[in-house]
């Protein structure tokens, strides 16, 4: 065979082929995995001090939902003897973060918010609060991602 011939024969194909590496090498993101629909994400217990006759408290749940690959999550609070339950979803564009919990500024409140990887700013989003005879559980704040 002519060496050129083979040159000329040759060449389209080790340019396919190195163009063909470049686009097959891209990296991939990682998919997200999501918990398991029951599992508690977070959780935080306080005792009840206002009442020394019993010895409640007051603790929020913040449970994977059936819908959690949407950022659904379920929102358990207990406060003695008293219960509530609500959902709370996570802001459009940010439902793989993962909810985190802290203490709020009065007694017997928390804030659920959380954190973008790769960033420490807890970012407040859903608010719990509760007294003697009532939880209250709101959003606080909106986010656009």
């Amino acid at each position: 065979m002519n060496p050129k011939l083979f040159l000329y024969l040759a060449l389209p194909m080790i340019a396919f082929a190195s163009c063909r590496d470049q686009q097959g090498s891209e990296k991939t993101s990682p998919v997200k995995q999501f918990p398991k629909p029951g599992t508690t994400i977070v959780s935080i217990d306080e005792p009840v001090t206002d009442d020394t006759l019993n010895k409640f408290t007051f603790s929020v749940k913040v449970i994977a939902d059936s819908a959690v690959a949407d950022g659904v999550y379920d929102v358990d609070v207990d406060f003695g003897p008293n219960f509530a339950e609500s959902k709370m979803t996570l802001p459009k564009g940010g439902e793989h973060f993962t909810p985190v919990i802290r203490k709020g500024s009065q007694s017997y409140s928390c804030i659920i918010g959380f954190r973008i990887p790769e960033d420490t700013t807890f970012y407040d989003y859903f608010e719990v609060t509760s007294t003697r005879g009532q939880t209250k559980m709101q959003y606080i704040k909106a986010y656009t991602f």
